[in-house]
């Protein structure tokens, strides 16, 4: 059980890796700011340009490892597999869940196979994200995190960890991911404002 435990706290850190950059990227991609901050995000198109790729790269990636349905990884399937010996029916009904999204996930999974692991010769990026990516992935990407969330959040709760810690814990790493982006974000459009005032 006590490994058990272990692999439940380290499923978590992945889960908070997860959520903080679902929440950065949309603060970046958000249309609203991108009114605000349209010529900071211009001033800035190479920082701003690695920030989102990285961080989508690095959402289908964990998405992968969180997700990996096969034996001798560490994921989330394979946790919820070890309830068998002591909660067959939260097994069940996990890997309901989780079935549910499988259309979902394989998608994603997808993009880090095709594009981010292994580029797919046959294949252009664009015809594997299709033609508008960001204005449909959002509901997704938050789909993917609001079940990562319930998953480790019942695990901890069979692994004998407080629940409520875990979730409140998750909420509030991915609440202050998106604040620290857009005090960011403010930071560079009150150095831009400063320099124009000054250049006055």
């Amino acid at each position: 059980m006590a490994i058990f435990v272990d692999n439940v706290c380290e499923m978590n850190g992945s889960v908070i890796e997860l959520s903080r950059s679902y929440a950065i990227l949309w603060v970046l991609w958000n249309k609203e700011n991108n009114k605000i901050y349209s010529q900071v995000i211009k001033d800035h198109p190479d920082f701003f340009g690695a920030i989102s790729d990285s961080l989508f790269l690095g959402f289908c990636v964990i998405t992968y490892r969180l997700f990996q349905d096969a034996e001798n990884v560490l994921s989330l399937p394979s946790l919820i597999n070890y309830l068998s010996s002591i909660d067959q029916k939260l097994k069940e009904l996990l890997t309901l869940q989780v079935e549910g999204q499988r259309p979902l996930l394989k998608k994603y999974i997808a993009y880090r196979h095709k594009i981010y692991a292994h580029r797919d010769k046959s294949k252009r990026p664009r015809e594997v994200f299709g033609s508008q990516l960001k204005p449909h992935v959002k509901s997704e990407m938050k789909a993917i995190v609001n079940l990562a969330q319930e998953i480790i959040g019942a695990l901890a709760e069979a692994a004998g960890i407080e629940k409520g810690k875990f979730a409140e814990s998750l909420r509030l790493r991915e609440e202050n991911a998106g604040m620290d982006a857009r005090d960011v974000l403010e930071a560079l459009e009150k150095v831009r404002l400063s320099f124009i005032t000054k250049t006055k």
